[in-house]
């Protein structure tokens, strides 16, 4: 009898996620008023870190462009204020709302404050959505809000801070003779040193348990400067990639907005999409046309023209319009057919238009 004897070897990889790289990872994510308070914590923790003044660090520069437009747009018109308040809420619709309320679903989460009240009444939602105030249409606006109203929003509510009105930029992106520079923002008040006084200690004390102690300290000390200037060399790279890719952008305004993935600018640095996105999460751009999150620059859209920019675009022709002579959704898409080359049914257009809460032309004619 002849035994065959098989020996099946498989090789299995696990990424061990270590307390010091989840560190890391969470310090990626911090904004810079984050990163500041977290650097005050590990201060007072660690005895070897010094928070020294420092001068603002400039570094990078990209091929030359030129004829910078500033325009004075309130970008909170064209993303959501406040995104994870709104897509905790969305993803819940479907439990309270059929298949034909989900649309006007979405448009009442759009319009609710940071305490998941209404900041339009029943009657301006029915005329923005349906372009109508008859009692037929106030009433399903008012039924599909109190549907809404049985979905447990803490987690929504929790996760929105209606006190942040002022935020602090990562980086500053401005306009130079060579091109552009990006420059970090993240250390701007101060930086952070090990204390010559604990180095020199270190040398010359004789106490084991001292050196010890000294030398663990130092060590997490090193780790956390080095995973700080990991973090803004990470931002600084990704936003290299995104002025190549949005340079119309920096160049002339929200009008000019390409759609990009995260996909996209990752494998063109080498980088894991979830790395991007972690790096951009909570995050501002001071930009030439104002201070914008950084996710602003990662959106959908129809062709060469971002979903943002489709918006910024109505916006503007409904501002500028004649208003005793409203133009209608079929002729702001014949615009877009005709300056801007982009096929956009009139449907699709009406969706931006009510994702702004913009009226419809009869609503708006005076």
């Amino acid at each position: 009898m002849q035994m065959d004897i098989k020996l099946d070897l498989k090789a299995k990889q696990d990424l061990v996620m270590t307390p010091k790289l989840q560190m890391a990872v969470k310090i990626l994510q911090y904004s810079s008023q984050e990163l500041e308070e977290f650097i005050n914590e590990q201060t007072k923790e660690n005895p070897l870190l010094e928070i020294m003044e420092n001068r603002i660090d400039k570094g990078y520069n990209s091929s030359t462009y030129s004829g910078i437009k500033k325009e004075n747009n309130n970008y909170e018109n064209f993303i959501a204020y406040h995104p994870q308040f709104c897509e905790s809420i969305e993803n819940h619709l479907f439990e309270v709302l059929s298949d034909d309320e989900l649309e006007l679903g979405e448009f009442i989460v759009g319009n609710l404050d940071h305490k998941g009240e209404l900041s339009l009444d029943f009657e301006e939602i029915s005329q923005i959505f349906y372009d109508s105030k008859s009692d037929k249409e106030v009433k399903k606006v008012k039924e599909t809000y109190n549907k809404i109203q049985d979905l447990d929003m803490r987690d929504a509510i929790n996760s929105v801070n209606p006190c942040a009105e002022y935020v602090k930029a990562d980086l500053i992106v401005e306009k130079t003779e060579s091109g552009y520079e990006i420059i970090s923002n993240d250390n701007s008040n101060f930086n952070l040193n090990i204390s010559s006084y604990y180095l020199k200690l270190l040398k010359e004390s004789k106490d084991q348990e001292s050196v010890k102690y000294i030398k663990e300290k130092y060590k997490s000390a090193l780790w956390l400067m080095k995973s700080i200037e990991q973090r803004k060399n990470t931002i600084i790279k990704i936003m290299e990639a995104v002025i190549n890719k949005q340079h119309d952008f920096f160049e002339n305004g929200l009008k000019h907005l390409y759609p990009m993935t995260m996909q996209e600018v990752a494998e063109s640095i080498e980088m894991h999409e979830s790395t991007v996105s972690r790096a951009t999460t909570n995050k501002y751009i001071q930009t030439p046309h104002g201070t914008v999150p950084f996710k602003l620059f990662f959106n959908s859209g129809i062709d060469n023209l971002s979903s943002i920019s489709i918006k910024a675009v109505i916006a503007e022709l409904i501002k500028e319009e004649d208003k005793s002579k409203p133009l209608s959704d079929d002729k702001i898409a014949k615009i877009f057919e005709n300056e801007y080359k982009l096929k956009i049914s009139r449907r699709t257009l009406a969706k931006y238009r009510k994702s702004l809460a913009i009226a419809g032309s009869r609503a708006r004619k005076k």
